[in-house]
């Protein structure tokens, strides 16, 4: 079964923004903090700890059946998450209901210059940036 991205160590975060920076760059080929697919977010203020907001790789992903716009994200083989073809994927005809069925708020987010859908892949890049390992890739468990 293919592996899926866990925030694991929270506490460890520095937010250093390298696993943001990673997947932007990697994946969108640009470095930007708007076109990733995981977001470094403080909590608390200047000396409070961090919040990593990310896909979990849902096993049935609940983004799936709401999207109106067949073929535009779909469940990933053997491991939990989804994929979005961005050639199918067109913001501008849904309501951006992935976004609004997603678990986890803020781990789908709309592209507004290409108007496509961002969520994670689970390609692992990120974990490979993290300084300080709170992300790993691991197995999926049954129920999430």
């Amino acid at each position: 079964m293919a592996k899926r991205l866990r925030v694991a160590y929270l506490e460890r975060c520095v937010g250093c923004y390298q696993c943001v920076l990673a997947c932007a760059r990697v994946n969108e080929k640009v470095l930007s903090v708007d076109r990733t697919s995981i977001t470094v977010r403080t909590v608390g203020g200047y000396e409070g700890s961090f919040a990593v907001v990310v896909c979990r790789g849902c096993l049935d992903p609940p983004c799936v059946p709401v999207c109106p716009i067949e073929g535009a994200i779909r469940p990933r083989e053997r491991g939990g998450g989804v994929l979005v073809d961005r050639e199918i994927c067109d913001s501008r005809k849904c309501n951006h209901e992935c976004v609004k069925a997603c678990p986890i708020p803020g781990a789908i987010h709309i592209d507004l210059d290409l108007h496509n859908a961002i969520v994670c892949r689970q390609c692992s890049i990120c974990t490979k940036f993290c300084p300080t390992g709170v992300l790993i890739m691991e197995e999926p468990k049954p129920g999430f």
